[in-house]
Formats: C-alpha cells, structure tokens, sequence
C-alpha cells in the first residue's frame, strides 16, 4: 500500500478552489486498485467519467455522496502494463473528476440568522438578491454584501462546522479573474446547508479547520480580496450542486434585505 495525492476541482461556488482528495493504492500482479477518502468536514459529491481513450483498460465506481472520512473502496482499478509510474499515478489520464461539497439529500430548513456581524453594528446592503452587478449566477443568486470596512469583525451568522478557510491572499481586481483570490471561511451547518464568508482580509481567519462555531462568534475580519470593487462581506448560503438558498434574519424576518438600506443587529 502505497499513498498518493489526487487533487480535483471541487466547486466552491462563488470561485473554484483545487482541493486534494485523499487516496492510496494498492496493487495485485495486473492491476493498481485506487481509493479516494473524504478528508473533509463536509460531504463531497463525486462523479467519475473514464476518458474514451482509457475505457476498455479500466474499471471505476463512477458515483459517491461521500461524508467526511468515508472511503470509496477501489474507486479506480486501471490494468498495471498501462500505468507508467506505479511510484506516481497520474489518475487525470484515466478519468475526470466533477465534485462538489454538499449531499443532495440534504434538505435546508428554515432556520433564521443572525446577522453576521457583532451585536448593535450597522451596514449597507451594497447588493443583495439577484443584484445586477455579480448576483445573476445560480451560484450567487441569493449572496448579500454587506458593506463592512476593512478591518470589522465578522462573526458566524449560525452555528456549524468550519471546513474551509483560505486567508493567504493579498489580491483583489475588478474582474471574475480575481475570484479563486477571494479569502473566504466556508461552515456547513446541522441542515447541510454551508455558509461562505468571503472577501476576506489577508490572515483575516479567526477559526480553524474543524472549529464548532456558535451563532454570533466572531470568525474573520472584513477585507477586499477576490472579485470586488470596494471593501465588503459577500455572504451566500449554499445547498448541495451550488444552488443557493434565500437567508432571512432574526429581528427582520422573512424580507428580503434591501439594497441601499442600512440594518443594525439588535440581537
């Protein structure tokens, strides 16, 4: 048994993210049999396609809703005289991958928020559902921005699991370009449903990897990394295949936040 890397484009949504699956082989006298392991505080959906030219010399389990830690056994079983480098299989000459984080049995319920700032603050709406400037895709339909300045608080608008955190960039331009550029912390909660915090400030992560977050903790401070004009919190909540899902707020209840209008957390 030998370990290996895979690294596959799991979606992220808002902006792609490369992410490593984990993985190890083993091998018989014909073939290099390939697991893939879950590391994620979060469920990845996985679709696995041979490339044509590859079909006839191997066999795959072509799709898994795998929870964190779970293992697709023999994911990937390629006949050994065609495989090059046993010390590294380069699995992308066999298949493709499509994955994403969520299950689609997961159901989102219908849980108020807070907003994810801390008690008696106030921002602008600078764009809110269905916002003409970046909120017109599938995947950020129902994201809001909040104009925060650069250096706020952000706390947790409900509470979950951390699972994702990115603080290590600097950069921010007008363009999607920008977008895998974002800082961002990603928190799935008890329904499924996995809430972005994005635009983040350089190092601007106040939790870690595996963190359990409550309602109202602080988690980030606010910046301007990724796509993005102006100093903001892009928060969207998505459910499983990138869809988004419409948030509501304690104290405000199920309306729409308005863009251009201010709302102060009172709770």
């Amino acid at each position: 048994m030998r370990n290996l890397l895979i690294v596959i484009f799991i979606g992220l949504f808002q902006a792609g993210i490369a992410q490593s699956i984990n993985s190890h082989k083993t091998f018989t006298k014909d073939s290099v049999y390939i697991d893939l392991i879950n590391p994620f505080y979060a469920p990845v959906e996985l679709t696995i396609e041979a490339l044509e030219s590859m079909a006839p010399y191997i066999k795959i389990k072509k799709y898994a809703v795998l929870q964190h830690g779970d293992t697709i056994k023999n994911a990937l079983a390629i006949l050994r005289k065609h495989v090059k480098d046993t010390a590294r299989v380069d699995v992308t000459l066999y298949v493709s991958f499509k994955a994403g984080f969520g299950d689609p049995n997961d159901q989102p319920d219908d849980s108020l928020y807070l907003l994810p700032y801390p008690k008696g603050k106030r921002y602008k709406i600078v764009q809110g559902f269905g916002g003409k400037f970046s909120h017109n895709l599938k995947s950020s339909f129902h994201a809001i921005d909040f104009g925060s300045p650069i250096g706020d608080t952000i706390t947790a608008a409900r509470g979950g699991r951390v699972f994702l955190v990115k603080e290590d960039s600097k950069e921010h331009c007008r363009t999607r370009a920008c977008m895998s550029k974002a800082n961002k912390i990603l928190i799935l909660h008890s329904d499924g449903t996995i809430a972005n915090y994005v635009h983040l400030n350089f190092n601007g992560a106040l939790v870690d990897v595996g963190d359990l977050v409550t309602a109202g903790q602080p988690i980030g401070i606010s910046g301007m990394t990724g796509f993005t004009t102006i100093p903001h919190l892009h928060f969207v909540v998505h459910k499983a295949r990138g869809e988004t899902v419409p948030v509501y707020f304690k104290g405000i209840g199920k309306t729409p936040l308005k863009q251009g209008k201010f709302y102060q957390r009172a709770q």
